[in-house]
């Protein structure tokens, strides 16, 4: 009877999202989901996901003014993974998410001692295809991973890669290369 209910609340949900936000979400596949989750899109925001998206309960994408949140083919998010997009972030196809993996493009502006709570400071983010992002993972503004990545549990990114292969720690580093 739940599997059923939730079955029923994703369809809604996807044609809601169809319906209200037509300009800004664009769906190429579908969207596999077994419980809640939460899809926030501000004005002229984008969210483009390229195939089938499976995602655990407790997962949010949102997407703020006029950012754009790109997801391929086939990716899979686990339990209470956010992704917060201010300005770009692009996920390639195949790509696996952890439970609690928070990505975020932006930081708050702080100037002078002083926290901006409405001023940020973004850099896009772009994950390549097959990368195995572990739990507890954060990824922060200007990342870029290499592809077939793999990101050890609780680790930082908060750089570029220099190439593929296996890195852990805060912030990363590369343990063993695929080359």
């Amino acid at each position: 009877m739940i599997k059923l209910f939730f079955k029923i609340y994703n369809i809604i949900y996807i044609n809601y999202m169809r319906v209200f936000y037509h300009k800004q979400f664009k769906l190429h596949g579908r969207i596999k989901a077994n419980r809640f989750f939460r899809i926030e899109l501000s004005r002229n925001a984008k969210l483009e996901i390229k195939g089938t998206l499976d995602i655990k309960e407790n997962v949010l994408f949102a997407v703020r003014k006029n950012a754009k949140l790109e997801i391929g083919e086939n990716c899979f998010f686990n339990r209470n993974c956010s992704v917060v997009v201010r300005e770009s972030v692009k996920i390639g196809n195949n790509c696996m998410f952890g439970e609690n993996v928070k990505i975020y493009d932006n930081d708050h502006l702080i100037r002078n001692g002083k926290i901006f709570q409405d001023k940020y400071l973004t850099k896009e983010i772009i994950i390549s295809p097959n990368c195995w992002i572990a739990n507890d993972v954060n990824i922060l503004k200007g990342s870029i991973l290499p592809k077939g990545c793999v990101i050890a549990a609780m680790s930082l990114v908060k750089f570029s890669l220099s190439e593929s292969g296996i890195y852990a720690g805060i912030p990363v580093s590369l343990k063993k290369g695929f080359n």
